[in-house]
């Protein structure tokens, strides 16, 4: 987010924002202005110096970007119900996949198939 400009340094600021962000302009009386809004930390780092060198002034607001739960994509025991159980995928591409409880030890096969997409 640029929040100000060196007096004097107005020009050197405008020609570092095209390099960064070609579609934002630069306008004193609508500051503060977005340059970027998400960015790597690295690639924010860089700019902003780039920035700063130009005679603008500023500021970084880191955001963590959360996603949902992924469920575990490996099925309960059905006779223990522990959600502990180890895929065994050596029977080709397309059988299904045989499962096995690390609890008790239970043998049962998976309601999915053991090609995930392609």
């Amino acid at each position: 987010m640029l929040t100000g400009c060196r007096p004097g340094r107005e020009h050197d600021l405008v020609q570092a924002l095209e390099e960064v962000s070609p579609d934002v302009s630069y306008d004193a009386q609508g500051l503060p202005i977005v340059v970027l809004s998400q960015v790597s930390i690295d690639r924010g780092e860089r700019i902003r110096g780039l920035l700063e060198a130009a005679g603008g002034k500023v500021t970084l607001r880191d955001a963590w970007v959360t996603r949902d739960r992924i469920p575990d994509p490996r099925p309960a025991c059905p006779s223990c119900g522990s959600p502990r159980t180890q895929p065994f995928t050596h029977a080709g591409p397309v059988a299904r996949v045989n499962m096995k409880c690390t609890n008790c030890g239970h043998l049962f096969r998976s309601g999915r198939s053991g090609s995930q997409g392609a």
